[in-house]
């Protein structure tokens, strides 16, 4: 064997040893009193962890976004999704829940932050079943974004980085 190919060897190996992609799984709860369909908003979150993991280079899934109205619909369907990600090998599963309060809105479907109350979200680790952390943010002004998505997708980029700080711990 050449040095040339020792050495390439060598180098990919040193490579792999250092790749960590961590598997992340993660499920939006939308929190609302009356039925709803999943709000525009949601899924521009759901696009905006996505793209934020992406460029983090964490392995990141979802489960569907589901609509809930109280705290035990909520629990079902989070364990169900955290039952899946353990099969399916994750790491982490984040649970997200964003509740919603559009009885002062002028426009309820659209995906607007002044339509959005708060969002909270709780990291679990799936080897342990321990809560690595968990927090909650409330959207800022709409006023302050020309456009109704940039602050959407700033607003989630804000929490995925939240997440993302838990979960490098």
């Amino acid at each position: 064997m050449s040095i040339r190919r020792a050495l390439m060897i060598f180098a990919v190996s040193c490579c792999l040893a250092s790749v960590n992609a961590v598997p992340v799984a993660f499920q939006i709860a939308q929190q609302e009193e009356s039925e709803s369909d999943v709000r525009t908003a949601c899924y521009q979150m759901e696009t905006s962890l996505f793209d934020f993991f992406f460029d983090k280079g964490i392995v990141i899934s979802n489960s569907p976004v589901v609509v809930t109205r109280d705290e035990s619909e909520r629990e079902v369907m989070f364990n169900q999704s955290m039952m899946e990600a353990s099969q399916g090998g994750v790491k982490y599963f984040v649970e997200i829940v964003c509740e919603y309060d559009v009885s002062g809105s002028t426009n309820p479907e659209a995906a607007l932050l002044e339509n959005i109350r708060q969002v909270t979200w709780k990291v679990i680790d799936l080897n342990t079943d321990k809560v690595l952390g968990s927090g909650k943010r409330v959207p800022p002004a709409a006023r302050n974004y020309r456009k109704a998505e940039k602050g959407v997708a700033d607003f989630s980029f804000g929490i995925a980085g939240d997440i993302y700080k838990i979960i490098r711990r």
